[in-house]
């Protein structure tokens, strides 16, 4: 049996020379992207502003798109782990929507300077950072299932057939919510704030709509539409398969790098 103390000295042992370098690459690259935007940083000026030659640098990290892709990676964890405490604090749907997007505006704060530039780069249908693609199947993964816990056990309670979708169009909702966020420039981007309260209400409003015999036809039209969208994203994988890929390699790498072009 593992004794706390064994515990707690595994999780401050010491990085390594090679993880802390990392660290500092990856950390005056997000100080570039911050100051000079990331279309004007080039890999050399990270690996001068690291104190590196720009051959350990490109070791690290291949190519912009990478650094990118790491700041996704941190971005989505800590979201994640924000939002936990949010599920388990309440039972009702809208508080739980309200106060998971919130996290998530809380962890992306730091950065909403610039937000705008660093995002962008994700737009092109064809960019491995897109949310959508291939190389962005386990932060989607985890993404949908972080939203398949906000509606588990919620009031009201989603039906069984619309609990199958609803996780992957509510993280596309909060997609929505973020690119809000990104260009909002009211006090605390208040903006965004409203359009989120008033569309969680919609959210729940449709959801208690969608219970009624009337409402049967346009249900299966919604789950058919979503059910095709989800599908065709490559790689598509169903919720529950997610915690099934835990010792996936891709997933240790934050996805798959093959994807990434070099520079």
């Amino acid at each position: 049996m593992t004794t706390p103390a064994a515990e707690s000295a595994a999780e401050h042992v010491p990085l390594t020379k090679g993880q802390r370098t990392r660290e500092r690459i990856f950390g005056c690259a997000m100080e570039l992207f911050m100051s000079r935007g990331y279309e004007k940083t080039t890999m050399r000026m990270i690996a001068d502003r690291a104190g590196v030659n720009v051959a350990l640098s490109y070791h690290y990290f291949p190519s912009k798109e990478h650094l990118v892709f790491e700041f996704y990676r941190n971005f989505a964890g800590d979201f994640i782990e924000r939002s936990t405490a949010v599920v388990q604090g309440s039972s009702r749907l809208d508080e739980r929507l309200v106060g998971v997007t919130e996290a998530m505006f809380e962890a992306a704060d730091p950065y909403h300077a610039f937000a705008g530039s660093l995002f962008a780069s994700a737009a092109s249908p064809t960019s491995p950072l897109n949310p959508f693609s291939a190389a962005f199947r386990d932060l989607r993964a985890d993404g949908i299932g972080l939203f398949a816990r906000v509606i588990d056990g919620c009031t009201p309670r989603v039906p069984r057939d619309i609990a199958e979708e609803l996780p992957f169009l509510l993280w596309a909702f909060s997609l929505a919510m973020l690119y809000s966020w990104m260009h909002d420039h009211s006090e605390h981007q208040e903006k965004t704030r409203t359009i989120l309260r008033q569309s969680v209400r919609l959210v729940v409003g449709l959801l208690r709509l969608s219970s009624s015999p009337g409402a049967r036809h346009f249900r299966r039209q919604m789950i058919s539409i979503s059910h095709l969208v989800r599908c065709s994203l490559p790689d598509s994988v169903k919720v529950e398969e997610r915690d099934a890929r835990t010792d996936d390699p891709a997933r240790t790498h934050g996805g798959d790098e093959s994807a990434f072009p070099a520079d």
